[in-house]
């Protein structure tokens, strides 16, 4: 295989390295997104709750949509709901206390991809310029051998997945 064929093939797994990252931060802001929603959410149940002044069932699109959130601090929120010892207050504060918990989360989350986003796009464009300038040699009639490419792929592949680790915001 030639080495310009090799270069044009390397090409969309380099972008695809590179947007690796910039792909994990949208996907927690979706996430954020959507545990915004919820906690706006439990909060309206909390005061739906509080004026009936008795149990009712939480929508089973916001329990699908709370189990999908995978959080550890619903537990609490769902032992109200089932146990119904406490009565209809109980449940409220729960729910009160869930999206609160909630809001601040998300709070924190896009204060820290806000602070990470600068350092996403140094990234991105740090992690670009050497397989742009291996191009445009390759371009220009500079022979550059495989094996160099292929090293060139490695130190991608690595510098990319370091820097979505490093951006992660998971709490």
């Amino acid at each position: 295989m030639s080495a310009d064929v090799q270069l044009w093939l390397a090409f969309p797994v380099l972008v695809a390295f590179i947007a690796l990252p910039a792909a994990a931060a949208w996907q927690r802001r979706r996430d954020s997104h959507e545990a915004s929603s919820v906690a706006i959410e439990l909060a309206e149940f909390a005061a739906s709750v509080r004026q009936a002044e008795r149990l009712l069932p939480i929508d089973e699109n916001l329990h699908a949509r709370l189990i999908r959130l995978r959080l550890a601090d619903a537990a609490s929120f769902q032992l109200a709901q089932e146990l119904q010892r406490g009565g209809a207050p109980a449940l409220a504060d729960a729910a009160q206390r869930l999206a609160l918990r909630l809001k601040r989360r998300v709070c924190f989350e896009r204060k820290m991809l806000a602070r990470t986003a600068p350092g996403l796009r140094r990234g991105a464009i740090a992690a670009s310029l050497p397989p742009l300038l291996m191009w445009a040699s390759q371009a220009t009639g500079a022979e550059i051998p495989s094996e160099a490419q292929l090293t060139l792929l490695a130190a991608e592949a690595a510098g990319c997945a370091l820097l979505w680790r490093l951006a992660r915001v998971e709490i």
